[in-house]
């Protein structure tokens, strides 16, 4: 139970700091789980050493998965953190929000084996992509909402800082959101957009601070 603070409430500001750290375990554990997929073939001693190029490769698929889906955890963790360093205090809804953005990163071992096992179809990448999606759009309401009428955050963050946060968590979230239903017209575009999408979100950044530069 949090410390009361003078008043007989507990302190917002501990109740911050538990579901930051909730979100981190939770986040480490679906790291974590990404991994339990992995499974060695099983050979025959004897012929181990010829087969062992073959095997591996035939799970090729699965490594490809685990190492997308570690790296989209791993990025939105980042986000995610740099996301707590402004935000000063929380209500029911920022938990509420950030318990979605926890829903898209508990699942995304399953949508990795998923892809991993089926990639060669359409709607196995559009499952892949539309949980990207969603984590993304999940993080991208987190700020938005935190920001807005600079609800949650320090009242003298700088507005540029804020619409920054917006385009790229909204940026993101759109070209994964778009990006699924294209693999039924061609799965190696989808795949190449979401290669995209970190430098499409760049850009898009970069773009708005030069045309709005800090005074």
């Amino acid at each position: 139970m949090d410390s009361p603070n003078l008043s007989g409430r507990p302190s917002n500001h501990l109740s911050l700091e538990r579901l930051v750290f909730f979100s981190d375990a939770v986040i480490a554990i679906a790291m974590t789980l990404l991994a339990a997929d992995l499974k060695l073939p099983q050979l025959d001693p004897a012929s181990a050493a010829s087969q062992l190029p073959a095997a591996l490769a035939s799970i090729q698929p699965q490594v490809v998965s685990f190492g997308i889906s570690f790296m989209v955890i791993g990025i939105y963790w980042l986000s995610h953190h740099r996301t707590f360093t402004y935000i000063t205090h929380y209500d029911h809804r920022l938990a509420v929000l950030n318990l979605v953005f926890l829903f898209f990163i508990v699942i995304m071992p399953f949508v990795a084996r998923l892809y991993g096992e089926y990639a060669y179809l359409p709607f196995s990448t559009l499952i892949y992509s539309m949980a990207i999606g969603g984590i993304a759009l999940a993080h991208a309401f987190i700020w938005l909402y935190s920001t807005r009428g600079h609800r949650l955050v320090n009242p003298q963050l700088d507005d540029r800082i804020i619409m920054a946060g917006n385009l790229r968590g909204f940026i993101g979230a759109v070209i994964f959101l778009i990006a699924g239903p294209l693999a039924f017209v061609s799965i190696p575009l989808s795949f190449v957009l979401w290669w995209l999408s970190p430098i499409l979100v760049i850009v898009s950044v970069r773009l708005y601070e030069r045309r709005h530069p800090s005074t």
